[in-house]
């Protein structure tokens, strides 16, 4: 049912009709959107549309109101707690318990089911207050628009409160249907009006959320005897909870390493700037908000910006950073979801009326307008964390770093962008130098598994190689060259380049021998190329019999979650990906990694790295499978001339990583020794 379906009157009054059951509970049936301006607002109201709210909240539907600021004093109570809910985790858990039949709360609780509407975000409250020319005046208007799933829109207008009473005078409103041309524009005009309203873009009605409104003093509570029980809820739970304004402090079982608390101390000396260049798994997120805590201490006020690279990291920051007792605003998709309520607390933070504010977004809404003139307008002491800090040194990231902010701590294993300087040096400027490393090295044995290392080489075959020689002589030619049509065609022969070696023909055939060596296999990661991953999961699902599954940017969050879930119980052998485990994403249970692909890049390989060696009950080791991809002739033969060169610029590219690789790993000298024959003959014994 759609709103086109129902038969309304152009005028409804309540002398002839019953504007709740003929109009109210049909059009909250049918919508999945109402927005209203209304004078009075009583809980009342909501106990009488029940069956119609019932309904509404079924269809997704979200309700917003912009009332006066004239309430009793038991629904500015159930409006307070149920915002408050939004962000109380404890509250809301109180609320739950209570709200376990929403239709027997609407009819018989209606200051229960309230609150929980308004915590669900089913319905959202805004106080309206004239001002300028309508000083010492009171917010009267009556309308409001209900919209359906197909976008219909009905509008009335009227003199009908949201209230018991507004049923016992003598009221009517007169009902305008959007899909009819004579009252199109009449709906619009109310549709644009309630949008200015909402947005505070009125001159002359200043408009208040929940909280602005209590600090304002605005509110002219009435004292009405209440008809039924006061909730359990607010009897007890209310009593028991505390409710003071969000801030940052340390859980009472966090118990940091020594380097944490190093880390932390180091960035105070760098006067509260500077990267912590610590290894992926180290614990940066943990030592970070500690960082903030210790800051707020000292400043006694903070606003907090997290800069995180993905959504999904928005999520996992946002778990941990209630544990360290923030409250963000999460800006991250469509502003609509996000920005007023930035505003908001922007506004109330420069005025004074919080300590505390923070915000966790990512690198891509970091650099928006919308976001940057937020938080431009940050009057106070403030802190920009940047996870994964090295994404926000490309050309776009630093027009918009925001240099009114003080306090900047940098986040990052791999701070140096690869091939890039300019940027390299731009996030330097800003963020500051290292403050503090610990290093791999370092980790292994502390925070990290050790690993052993198994470097396999997969020769080229002759038409590979032949391709890889004649791309190289032209990389070669382009090296030399400095216009911009040249650059361009050097960064696509060293792509081609790129995709040539970690696609290498062999690799499968490498890959297939050493699953069948294995006995048992489970929580094994495999690293592919990109045009690679269909014939990995054919070899290892169809051909081998593995239980795997892709693990990559194209599946949604749900998906990716659940196939995590599977991994860490053991009910997936294996995944199968690209770049989506690079950062930020878990999978400690990780035990065994085949790297068929890898670039020279050293920030993919040690994110690959680190992904493999975080710890996890009863994990002693973890064990790391390197494709290598090296010429036929590595083995045999004096190759010369450009084909020397060629294979020998092969090698280096190779052995960079084997470097990196190797050197940690606890069977380093066995891992040489697979690889030094081949180094000593392209003179490479310095790798």
């Amino acid at each position: 049912m759609n709103l086109k379906d129902l038969n309304f009157s152009h005028r409804l009054d309540t002398s002839s009709s019953d504007l709740t059951e003929d109009f109210f509970v049909p059009a909250l049936s049918a919508a999945c959107r109402y927005d209203r301006g209304v004078g009075f607002f009583s809980s009342g109201w909501i106990r009488i549309t029940s069956k119609g709210l019932i309904a509404f909240a079924a269809n997704g539907g979200k309700a917003r109101w912009v009332t006066s600021p004239i309430l009793s004093e038991e629904d500015w109570e159930a409006l307070k707690i149920g915002d408050e809910a939004k962000y109380d985790p404890v509250l809301r858990a109180s609320l739950q318990r209570n709200i376990s039949d929403l239709e027997r709360a609407l009819e018989k609780d209606s200051l229960s089911a309230l609150a929980w509407m308004v915590a669900d975000g089913i319905l959202s409250f805004k106080l309206a207050l004239p001002r300028n020319k309508l000083e010492q005046g009171e917010f009267h208007d009556k309308f409001g628009i209900f919209t359906d799933i197909d976008g219909n829109q009905i509008s009335f207008n009227g003199s009908y409160n949201d209230s018991i009473q507004g049923t016992r005078n003598y009221e009517s409103i007169k009902i305008f249907r959007g899909w009819d041309p004579a009252f199109e524009e009449l709906v619009t005009d109310d549709v644009e009006r309630f949008e200015r309203l909402w947005n505070n873009q009125d001159a002359n009605v200043r408009v208040f959320d929940l909280p602005e409104a209590a600090k304002e003093q605005i509110l002219k509570l009435r004292k009405l005897d209440r008809p039924y029980p006061k909730p359990e809820w607010m009897v007890q739970d209310r009593n028991r909870i505390s409710y003071a304004p969000a801030k940052p402090v340390l859980p009472e079982n966090l118990k940091l390493r020594d380097y944490q608390t190093e880390a932390v101390d180091a960035w105070f000396e760098y006067k509260c700037q500077g990267f912590l260049e610590m290894a992926t798994g180290s614990g940066k997120t943990i030592t970070s908000l500690t960082a903030s805590v210790r800051l707020f201490e000292q400043e006694k006020r903070l606003a907090v910006i997290l800069a995180v690279p993905y959504q999904h990291l928005v999520d996992q920051w946002n778990k941990e950073a209630r544990a360290f007792g923030y409250r963000p605003v999460l800006a991250y998709q469509s502003k609509r979801q996000w920005l007023n309520k930035l505003n908001t607390e922007v506004r109330d933070y420069n005025a004074g009326y919080r300590q505390f504010i923070s915000v966790i977004t990512t690198h891509q809404t970091f650099i928006s307008p919308e976001f940057q003139e937020a938080i431009g307008r940050f009057d106070g002491p403030a802190l920009l964390i940047a996870d994964e800090a090295h994404h926000l040194g490309a050309e776009q990231s630093q027009q918009n770093y925001p240099n009114h902010i003080p306090f900047r701590l940098a986040l990052s294993a791999t701070p140096d962008r690869w091939f890039d300087e300019e940027g390299t040096h731009s996030l330097r400027d800003y963020f500051g130098e290292t403050a503090f490393s610990f290093p791999l090295e370092k980790a292994i044995g502390v925070c990290l598994t050790p690993y052993y290392y198994y470097p396999r080489l997969v020769p080229l075959t002759d038409e590979e190689l032949e391709q890889y020689e004649d791309i190289t002589v032209k990389i070669a030619r382009l090296m030399s060259r400095e216009d911009e049509a040249d650059q361009n065609a050097l960064k696509m022969m060293l792509i081609r380049r790129a995709q040539l070696l970690n696609r290498a023909e062999n690799k499968l055939f490498v890959l297939s021998d050493l699953i069948d060596q294995q006995s048992d296999i489970k929580h094994t990661l495999f690293y592919c190329a990109p045009g690679q991953m269909q014939e990995v999961l054919t070899l290892l699902g169809n051909q081998k019999g593995l239980f795997v599954q892709r693990f990559t940017a194209e599946e949604d969050t749900k998906d990716r979650r659940q196939r995590l879930e599977d991994f860490e119980k053991g009910l997936l052998q294996g995944l199968v990906a690209m770049k989506c485990l690079d950062e930020g994403v878990d999978v400690p249970s990780t035990k065994t990694a085949y790297l068929l692909a890898s670039s020279s890049n050293p920030r993919e390989f040690i994110q690959r790295r680190g992904r493999i060696l975080r710890q996890a009950p009863g994990k002693n080791f973890s064990v790391v499978h390197d494709l290598i991809t090296v010429p036929p002739s590595a083995w045999s033969g004096t190759p010369s001339g450009v084909s020397f060169d060629a294979e020998r610029s092969l090698i280096r590219k190779e052995l960079q990583r084997f470097k990196e690789f190797a050197g940690p790993a606890k069977n380093k000298h066995q891992a040489i020794d697979v690889i030094w024959e081949i180094a000593k003959r392209y003179s490479l014994m310095d790798f």
